[in-house]
Formats: structure tokens, C-alpha cells, sequence
């Protein structure tokens, strides 16, 4: 009997240095200058809400967790890849100096509310400022800000916080340095994917958000001396309709702008037509000259504006 507990309690012993070694080995890896470096190109780019966008930093650092729940980040992060302290506040602020060993630029802290008895928010330790904590956050981003504690849980109002972080020991001496490649190109009808790849092998994929639609008026109806036009906006990579059509003037043929329409205007056509296009380098003129309303403007064009000027032509 007693040979058979000394067995067990040797496998024990095994099994349980086996995991302290996993344990460490997870956060060896971890380098909280690349994650830092990540929040601070990424603090404002809109992309996942707080767990999510700290997840991304962790990864940048070298630890591979995606968790999107406050509350489940915190328990993939505690004791597997560090350890969970709470953390001393001073009214509505953090320091440094009443955290040593708990807090370090690059490490997870968490809030939790006592009334709702449930994390609520997740941000990234910054650099600090005059002892102060500073922190990278997302949904309310904050770019290496001061940290507050002073407002009211999302979910029941309270402030009535207990603050955690997770300790990531560091102590692997390389440093990642990522170069980046464009994995797929934004679009105006899609994100796109952007990889970092570290000459270690690391990686991490950030995704970039969808680029604006690029506008221009089409022409449904162009007008002519004779009718009205209808024209509305459109992207013109995508074509998706940006606006609803609206009504264009009748072409007036008077090119120059001068108020009258005689054979100087005719005279500019022609020129335009020959391939002097600088002559006609507004959209108004355009229009004005393409009296026939067939979207171009040539000799035809020239014709129309010649028996108007001379009342052959009414408008």
C-alpha cells in the first residue's frame, strides 16, 4: 500500500511540474513592447470592442488568445498565462508605486463590478504619465489616457469597482519585429486583412476596416437644350446608388458664360472637338455644350449652337 501512494505522489509531483513548466512556457513568449506597439497604431480603428481589441494586442505580444467576453479573457488569460492581482486604487486613479509586482506597461486589466458581480471591461497598461496608470482601450478608446475608475458599470450604473490585472512575466530577450503584408486589400464593400509575420515566426492578422465609396454623378437622363436631365450618385468601384436622382437644367449652349449664345460659343465647340479640351474644363461648360444631350460634344453640337444664334433654333 505504501509503495503504491509513492507512486501516485511521485506522478503527482510530475504531472504538476509538467504544467508549472507549460505554464511559464506560454508566458515566456509573451513581448508587451509588441503589444503596445499595436495598441497604439490600433486604439482608434474601430475594429472588435474592448476584450477583443486587448486580445489583439496580446497576440501582437506573442500569446495566442482571441476571447470577445471581458469575463473570458480574463479566465484564458489567469494562471495559464499569468497571475490575477487586484489591484490598490487611489480615489479614481491607479499608481504604479502602490502596485509594484502587479502592474507593468503591456499587461490585461479588467474591471469588475460588485453590484453586477461580472467583468465589464478590459484594457490594455500603457506606459503610465507622473506614476499614473495610462491605459489603451476600445469602445470609449483611449490612446495611452490617464485610468479612471470613477465611472458608472454600463450595465446597473454602480461605480462600485474591484480592479484585476494579469501579471505577464517577460523574459525572453527577443523582441518581434514585424513586417507587414496586405493579405487582402479594403474595399469599399469589404475589410481587409493585414499580416504581421515576425522573422521568428510569430504572426498575427489585423483586419482593416472598409475604405469609403469614391462618388461621382451619373447621368440617368442627360439634358440637352430640349429637356430637363436627372442624374444621382454612385460609387465608382462598387455602383452602389449613394443618392437619390435629382433634376438638371436644360443645357443653356451658352459655353463662355458670357449670357449670350452666338458663334463664339459655337466656335469654342469646335476647338474642343479638334482636341483643345482645356477650352471646356468644367462640368457646367460640358453640359452647356453638349446641347444635343448625347454626351458628347462635337461638330453636331456646333450646328445646334449656330441656329440658335442666328433664330433658326428656339430654346
Amino acid at each position: 500500500m505504501k509503495r503504491v501512494i509513492s507512486v501516485f505522489v511521485a506522478l503527482t509531483m510530475i504531472v504538476s511540474a509538467f504544467a508549472f513548466a507549460s505554464t511559464n512556457a506560454s508566458a515566456v513568449d509573451y513581448n508587451p513592447q509588441s503589444a503596445l506597439d499595436y495598441a497604439e497604431e490600433n486604439w482608434d480603428n474601430g475594429i472588435e470592442l474592448c476584450a477583443g481589441f486587448v486580445s489583439n494586442c496580446l497576440q501582437a505580444g506573442g500569446i495566442n488568445v482571441m476571447e470577445r467576453s471581458v469575463g473570458n479573457l480574463f479566465n484564458a488569460l489567469k494562471g495559464t498565462y499569468g497571475t490575477a492581482h487586484v489591484l490598490k486604487t487611489d480615489g479614481p486613479y491607479i499608481y504604479f508605486d502602490d502596485n509594484a509586482g502587479k502592474l507593468s506597461p503591456g499587461d490585461p486589466v479588467f474591471y469588475y463590478c460588485n453590484s453586477c458581480k461580472s467583468f465589464q471591461h478590459a484594457i490594455l497598461c500603457g506606459d503610465g504619465e507622473d506614476g499614473l496608470m495610462t491605459d489603451y482601450a476600445h469602445n470609449n478608446p483611449h490612446h495611452n489616457t490617464t485610468t479612471y475608475i470613477s465611472w458608472g458599470c454600463p450595465e446597473c450604473g454602480d461605480i462600485n469597482w474591484t480592479m484585476y490585472s494579469i501579471s505577464l512575466s517577460s523574459t525572453s530577450n527577443h523582441v518581434h519585429s514585424y513586417t507587414k503584408t496586405v493579405t487582402k486589400k479594403a474595399t469599399c464593400s469589404s475589410a481587409g486583412i493585414d499580416t504581421y509575420i515576425c522573422a521568428c515566426g510569430h504572426s498575427y492578422n489585423v483586419t482593416t476596416p472598409k475604405t469609403e465609396h469614391t462618388a461621382v454623378w451619373v447621368y440617368s437622363e442627360r439634358p440637352s437644350v430640349y429637356n430637363t436631365g436627372l442624374k444621382h450618385m454612385e460609387c465608382s468601384v462598387c455602383h452602389k446608388t449613394i443618392s437619390t436622382p435629382s433634376l438638371v437644367a436644360k443645357s443653356t449652349a451658352d459655353v463662355n458664360g458670357d449670357g449670350k449664345v452666338n458663334s463664339a460659343d459655337a466656335l469654342l465647340i469646335l476647338r474642343y472637338s479638334i482636341g483643345f479640351n482645356e477650352l471646356i474644363s468644367s462640368q457646367t461648360a460640358f453640359l452647356n455644350a453638349d446641347v444635343n444631350g448625347d454626351g458628347k460634344v462635337n461638330s453636331a453640337d456646333a450646328l445646334v449652337v449656330l441656329r440658335i444664334s442666328i433664330g433658326a433654333l428656339s430654346i
